[in-house]
Order: C-alpha cells, then sequence, then structure tokens
C-alpha cells in the first residue's frame, strides 16, 4: 500500500518520528468510518435513487433518470465528511486534476503542520487520497505540534465550549495579547 510504504522508506517523515507509529496503526488496523454527514454544504455523494423501482446508481454523471424503469432519479442528500474535502486539499488547490504549472512547481508540498489528534482524520487522508489520484506524496514532512488545553487539562474544542474567543482576550488584553 503505497501510504504505508510512504512513511516506512522514508518518503514521509514525522516529527517527531514517534507519531509514525500512531500512523502504522490507523494504516494497518483501519476500520470502517461514517464518510457522510448531514450537512448542508460539501461534496454530494454521487449517489442516485429510484423511488420508484428501488434501483441504487453511483456515477461520476449527474443522473437523471433511472435506466430500468424510467423514473426521476433523487440524489443522497447527504455529503462526504469535511475530512474527505480536506484531504485533497494539497492538490485540489492547485489546479488538479488538470495538470496547471501551479501543480507542477508547488506539488508536491514540503511540510505539513498539525496536531496529533488529526493524524487519521486528516493526514493519513491526504497521503492515501494524493496517492490515489497523483501518485505521489502530498507532502515530505509531517511535523506533529502540542495542543492548547483548558485548565482542566482538556484540548479546547467547539463541542466542549472550551475555546477562548478571541473578542474577549482583545478586550481584556489589547490585540498585542493575540499577536
Amino acid at each position: 500500500i503505497p501510504a504505508i510504504e510512504a512513511v516506512r522508506d522514508g518518503t514521509i517523515k514525522f516529527i517527531p518520528d514517534n507519531q509514525a507509529k500512531k500512523y502504522f496503526n490507523w494504516m494497518e488496523n483501519i476500520h470502517d468510518w461514517c464518510i457522510s454527514r448531514q450537512l448542508w454544504w460539501g461534496h454530494r455523494i454521487p449517489a442516485f435513487y429510484c423511488d420508484k423501482c428501488g434501483k441504487m446508481i453511483v456515477s461520476k454523471d449527474d443522473e437523471k433518470i433511472c435506466p430500468d424503469c424510467g423514473a426521476e432519479l433523487r440524489q443522497e442528500e447527504d455529503v462526504l465528511d469535511t475530512w474527505f474535502s480536506s484531504a485533497l486539499w494539497p492538490f485540489s488547490t492547485l489546479g488538479w486534476p488538470e495538470n496547471t504549472e501551479e501543480l507542477k512547481h508547488f506539488y508536491p508540498t514540503s511540510t505539513m503542520v498539525t496536531g496529533y489528534d488529526i493524524i487519521f482524520f486528516w493526514v493519513i487522508r491526504m497521503v492515501f487520497s494524493a496517492y490515489e489520484h497523483t501518485d505521489k506524496s502530498p507532502f515530505h514532512t509531517v511535523f506533529i505540534h502540542g495542543l492548547v488545553r483548558d485548565s482542566q487539562g482538556r484540548k479546547m474544542s467547539k463541542s466542549l465550549g472550551n475555546g477562548i474567543d478571541p473578542l474577549e482576550i482583545i478586550d481584556q488584553y489589547g490585540a498585542d495579547a493575540l499577536r
């Protein structure tokens, strides 16, 4: 599997190198995950349903009519999860699938900087998506940094509601506190 071999053979290096263990753990013991979300935006799932005969079609094309019974098809309403879309970032922002000058010049990138908590969600998906779509690694180095935590040691997150409002920081300490 190219995404595993790239880290094993040093094409992609983790800093610190012990974070590669998390990468291998996920890649070598991968499980199914939910790829869809009930969001208002995102990449639409290319599945089309016929309510008349029950046929389901998965297609790159925007299907309109059921080939079995001629009834109108409806497209799946869920979208692919955020991490699916984010996994395409290293090459899609450079004009892929066209072989643009930007893609030739800037791809692959050099360093991906992120927290250890999203090695599975983002790093792995960028790597296997890049190899699938471009036959290249998306970057050469993954630099893993620590996480900002609250007074109870929990990582700050929207779902926990324990983040810091930047406007409160500015009001209390001035704009220099955010620099």
